[in-house]
C-alpha cells in the first residue's frame, strides 16, 4: 500500500494559506522570514523519499506557473519530473506538468492512490477538503 505524507506549514495559530511569497492571500509569505538550512533539507528528504505529489488545484496552479520553468538543481528536477495528482471539483484547464486530475470525490480518489505501491507526498496550502 502507498504511504500517504503530509507536509504542511502551519503557524501555531492555524494559518495554513499560502506560506511561499506569491499568491493573493491576506498571510501570503508567512514563512519565509523563517526558512532556513534546517528547513530545506527537511523539505528534500521528504520530496527525494515520495514518487508522486499530491496537489490542491490552487497549489497546482502556483507550481505549474513556477517549477517548470526552473532547471539546473536536484529538487527543481525532482519536482518537474514527479507524477502529479491534482484535486479539484472546479478544473478549469487541461494539466499540465506530469499532472492528472483525480476523478470523483476527493476522498474515494486518494484511497485509490493509497493502494498503488508508489509513495506519494501531500504539498498542500489548504486542507484537501476545501480543494476547488
Amino acid at each position: 500500500m502507498r504511504k500517504l505524507k503530509i507536509i504542511e506549514y502551519v503557524t501555531l495559530d492555524g494559518v495554513i494559506e499560502d506560506p511561499g511569497p506569491a499568491g493573493d492571500f491576506k498571510c501570503r509569505g508567512w514563512t519565509v522570514p523563517f526558512w532556513n538550512d534546517e528547513m530545506a533539507a527537511a523539505q528534500s528528504k521528504e520530496l527525494f523519499a515520495s514518487d508522486a505529489l499530491l496537489l490542491g488545484r490552487v497549489t497546482y496552479e502556483e507550481f505549474v506557473a513556477a517549477w517548470p520553468l526552473r532547471s539546473g538543481d536536484p529538487f527543481t528536477d525532482k519536482m518537474n519530473s514527479m507524477k502529479k495528482f491534482v484535486a479539484s471539483h472546479r478544473a478549469t484547464k487541461p494539466l499540465e506538468w506530469n499532472a492528472t486530475m483525480l476523478k470523483g470525490e476527493v476522498v474515494e480518489a486518494v484511497k485509490k492512490l493509497k493502494q498503488e505501491a508508489e509513495k506519494i507526498s501531500l504539498f498542500t496550502a489548504a486542507p484537501l477538503s476545501s480543494a476547488r
